[in-house]
């Protein structure tokens, strides 16, 4: 039975998915929580504020924690694709809800990897006119703000299917699924800081889904077998 758990391809995904997972969340925050301590303004900056933001983050290490956060990201994505696969085994057929969970993280890493506007901004911060720094500062914003969607689509859809299946336990679905409506009501309110809450939350489940997922074990997981086609 050992032989088999350890040789078992399923437990292998849970183990790599688990370990990215971890690592990219790690360098994701890394490099955030720096860059958000050098003066980051909040969503509502002034022009002049905007820009002396990009002019702090122009030069020296700032700019190597930009490229780092973009590897978090891609990273992020190989997390959800393994997870997703999880949950598919889990769900059975037809896999929609995993498919939406997959499609999702897609979404956030496009995010992450492709909205420039914040990236190029600082990239060239001294030199930016003020209000050319407020329209980038607003629409890296907004785009963050929309990506809670994403986020949200990802967590009510992973958690509904916790919930249904058994798989981690429901009651981490059911901090997945109240998560997700968090952040999608955040989007509402996108200006003031109570998006933090549900942000957090989902991202200390997704710490708590790759826990479970090193300790995943077919012989005593809840995880329930592919279903059978009648």
């Amino acid at each position: 039975m050992t032989t088999r758990t350890s040789t078992d391809p399923w437990v292998r995904l849970a183990r790599i998915t688990a370990v990215i997972g971890l690592s990219s969340f790690v360098l994701l925050f890394g490099t955030i929580i720096p860059l958000a301590a050098v003066r980051e303004p909040p969503f509502t900056a002034s022009n002049d504020e905007a820009r002396a933001y990009f002019a702090n983050v122009s030069v020296g290490w700032p700019q190597t924690a930009t490229a780092l956060s973009s590897v978090a990201g891609i990273g992020i994505l190989w997390f959800i694709v393994g997870l997703s696969l999880m949950l598919r085994r889990a769900e059975g057929d037809p896999p929609w809800r995993s498919t939406i969970a997959l499609v999702s993280g897609v979404l956030l890493t496009a995010y992450t990897a492709l909205d420039v506007s914040l990236d190029a901004a600082s990239f060239r911060g001294a030199d930016l006119d003020p209000a050319v720094a407020g329209y980038a500062f607003a629409v890296g914003s907004v785009g963050f703000s929309n990506a809670w969607l994403a986020l949200a689509s990802l967590a009510v859809c992973a958690g509904w299917i916790m919930v249904a299946t058994g798989i981690f336990g429901r009651w981490l679905g059911s901090w997945a699924i109240i998560s997700g409506l968090g952040l999608a009501l955040s989007r509402f309110f996108w200006t003031s800081e109570i998006w933090l809450l549900p942000y957090l939350l989902f991202w200390l489940w997704v710490i708590i889904v790759c826990v479970q997922l090193l300790r995943w074990s077919p012989s005593v997981s809840a995880v329930p077998a592919p279903a059978s086609k009648p």
